[in-house]
């Protein structure tokens, strides 16, 4: 028997339930379950008030629905309840939805390629194109990505709305297609600016898309950690991208065969998300209900089905109309899109873009002077710190790990400052500015990366939540694109020190806004946490 969990364990002697075993409880338990949110509610003001429902018919069913706090791995609402582990056995209940959420984070591993494909040789790509010496032109290059990405984050809340995220995703391949295909063949700076504009919104609808995808397709118990396979399959992307592009060091055609390769995840894309499951609650709201109870019955388990369509058809029933943008000035909207906003803000801000920019030089100054292969330390770094998230993100939560990661990161801006800024031994120096770059890369990728991307649909609600996510990446590229155009600018006029104690102060402040202002979204289905940030909604169900 596993001992009761903690938060369990903190309440009162008599609104403890006597004992938890796995997802079943004993038949008295359940009695004693059924009153439970009522009394939590009254005993905390902290703990949302969730609606009771029938004690089950049989000591084997499910029991009802408790918020997060008391629930401590009881699954309620949409996203299933993890679909079961075989009594008992090893808890495989994300192997089911596994298959659909990996083939559509491919779309971030070419998010992560195109990031990295330009990093080695975008010399040998500006002397064949005669953009040599020009380095305005060169930048040009990079940051016509970032516009793209910009339309893409704007546009893609109509296509989800109207096509779905299934149908989306694979119309969305296309441009990445084409674009790397004309960049590939490019002759002129036109040809190549076109490819990479036309890459750039297929990135940007990507980017908003995919961890929609997975907060809508995913068992609550498995969410935050299938959540992180866009940070995972970003970093891969890089680390594929950086690994390829080692013969460019040689040849300087090479990067050429690089972008063609480029057209290989989108192919297959469209071709694996036939096969992939479509939202349910977005079938569900376009009248399709038969359809989307047989995808909860494909990816959750036949045992979640009443209980899921029940909770979809009332978040349809309460959103049977597509939002408007307006609606994002509007209450309860308003403040998830400016919570939204002021996470990617912070993001680009902490300084995530600069760091890895600089971190070619700062490893270049202890002798590593290849910049494939610092980008390849900084990537693996990354991805390891994904890896950690992945097992972490479900266990202590979205505001504990978003909230530590911005504090490690601010103590690693401070330690680089101190190594840059100091008089110190030139080796110490160097050891300390390297220990600091590898220690904000680890810590952004446990938190602030995978967390701001997974946090922001399940704080949305269904109505409103593309338009949510499209505003979000938005301001996320418009901060990416100033941080890149005035780092050096900054480097320049105040110093490298003063700039990276200004990272560490904005991750300070990060930290902060996490503490107050983020709601827990571990282990609570999108409906709860909808109902929990609608005042008017909660009065109503209680």
């Amino acid at each position: 028997m596993q001992p009761p969990p903690a938060s369990l364990a903190a309440l009162p002697a008599s609104l403890r339930a006597p004992r938890v075993r796995g997802h079943r409880v004993s038949a008295p338990t359940v009695v004693a379950l059924k009153a439970l949110p009522r009394r939590l509610a009254l005993w905390s003001p902290r703990l949302t008030a969730v609606e009771s429902r029938p004690p089950p018919s049989s000591p084997a069913s499910a029991p009802p629905p408790l918020p997060e706090s008391a629930s401590a791995g009881l699954d309620a609402g949409i996203g299933g309840g993890g679909g079961g582990d075989g009594g008992g056995g090893a808890d495989l209940g994300w192997v089911r939805v596994f298959p659909h959420v990996l083939t559509a984070s491919m779309a971030n591993f070419l998010f992560g390629y195109h990031i990295g494909v330009m990093n080695g040789p975008i010399e040998d790509i500006a002397r064949e194109l005669g953009l040599q010496g020009n380095p305005l032109l060169q930048g040009l290059l990079v940051s016509i990505f970032i516009v793209g990405a910009f339309f893409g984050s704007l546009g893609s809340a109509a296509l989800v709305d109207n096509f779905g995220c299934k149908r989306t995703l694979q119309v969305d391949s296309v441009p990445l297609i084409l674009g790397a295909l004309l960049s590939a063949q490019a002759t002129s700076l036109d040809e190549m600016l076109l490819g990479r504009f036309l890459v750039g919104i297929g990135i940007g609808v990507n980017t908003v898309l995919v961890p929609l995808y997975i907060s809508e397709v995913a068992p609550t118990k498995y969410r935050g950690s299938l959540g992180t396979l866009c940070q995972i399959g970003s970093c891969l992307g890089i680390i594929a991208a950086l690994s390829l592009g080692i013969p460019s060091e040689s040849d300087p055609h090479w990067w050429r065969t690089m972008l063609y390769a480029a057209c290989v995840p989108g192919v297959l894309i469209i071709v694996g998300m036939q096969f992939a499951v479509e939202s349910p609650l977005w079938l569900a709201k376009v009248g399709r209900l038969d359809d989307a109870k047989k995808v909860v019955e494909r990816i959750w388990g036949p045992s979640e089905v009443e209980k899921s369509m029940e909770e979809i058809n009332s978040v349809v029933a309460n959103n049977d109309s597509q939002a408007s943008w307006s609606e994002l000035l509007e209450e309860p909207h308003n403040r998830v899109a400016l919570i939204g906003g002021s996470l990617f803000f912070l993001q680009q801000f902490a300084g995530i873009n600069g760091v890895l920019y600089f971190s070619s030089l700062t490893f270049r100054d202890v002798g590593i002077t290849s910049g494939i292969l610092t980008s390849l330390y900084v990537g693996i770094t990354n991805f390891a710190g994904s890896i950690v998230a992945s097992n972490l993100m479900d266990k202590q939560g979205r505001k504990k790990l978003l909230t530590g990661s911005y504090i490690g990161m601010a103590g690693a801006m401070f330690l680089i400052a101190y190594a840059i800024s100091f008089p110190l031994d030139e080796g110490v120096s160097h050891g300390l500015s390297i220990t600091g770059t590898l220690l904000y890369i680890f810590t952004f990728a446990i938190g602030a990366g995978p967390v701001t991307g997974i946090i922001i649909p399940e704080l949305s609600g269904a109505r409103t939540r593309s338009k949510v996510m499209g505003f979000s990446f938005t301001v996320h590229w418009v901060c990416n694109f100033l941080v890149g155009l005035y780092f050096l600018e900054l480097v320049k006029k105040f110093g490298v020190g003063a700039v990276y104690a200004g990272f560490g102060g904005v991750s300070l402040l990060s930290a902060l806004f996490a503490y107050n202002f983020i709601v827990e979204t571990k282990g609570r289905s999108l409906e709860e946490i909808e109902m929990s940030l609608s005042p008017a909604a909660a009065g109503k169900r209680e």
